[in-house]
């Protein structure tokens, strides 16, 4: 999950007004490649498509949406349930829930989170509609520094005329449930 200072992961169908291209790069992307990724309707519109060489497998309760994503090239499944039951069906290590809010709380609810993997976006974004990440209960995990990611502002163009740089610092913190910490 990407949150601003005060927890905001979007507005309505819209991502926070950041921009910050190193945590796609070298955050999001090389951890999910290959790995079943599910998602919330709402997240799966906004990206309009599905991510390249990953399942993408989208939650809808509504018929005519799931018929909309499935025709876009989403997995579709009526529940958080039936998505994760598809994920362990296919080939990856991970299975990556990357978002929406209610797909965050959901997970959270039923403890099926493992690890979670936070990018702080050091600035707000207020807006309309503002959906905030249902946030965890520290006591239940530890933050594991040595997977820490620090991101710091730069221009745009920086590396390559495609490069949307980075509107603001961000650090990127991974934290583990204590009982997994415990089993290895």
């Amino acid at each position: 999950v990407a949150v601003d200072a005060y927890g905001t992961i979007g507005h309505g169908r819209k991502m926070p007004g950041w921009a910050i291209a190193d945590d796609y790069k070298k955050n999001f992307t090389p951890k999910t490649m290959g790995n079943p990724c599910i998602m919330g309707s709402t997240t799966a519109f906004v990206l309009g498509a599905p991510l390249e060489n990953r399942p993408c497998i989208t939650v809808s309760t509504s018929a005519e949406n799931r018929e909309v994503l499935h025709g876009k090239g989403f997995i579709v499944a009526q529940n958080p349930r039936e998505a994760l039951h598809i994920a362990e069906k296919l080939q990856g290590e991970i299975i990556w829930n990357i978002g929406g809010g209610k797909m965050y709380a959901w997970f959270r609810k039923y403890q099926v989170i493992q690890e979670i993997h936070i990018t702080k976006v050091q600035a707000t974004y207020r807006g309309v509609d503002e959906i905030k990440f249902c946030s965890f209960n520290p006591d239940e995990y530890e933050l594991d520094p040595t997977r820490t990611l620090y991101i710091n502002k730069r221009a745009p163009k920086t590396n390559g005329d495609k490069d949307s740089g980075n509107t603001d610092d961000a650090i990127v913190e991974v934290y583990m449930h204590k009982e997994r910490i415990k089993k290895k």
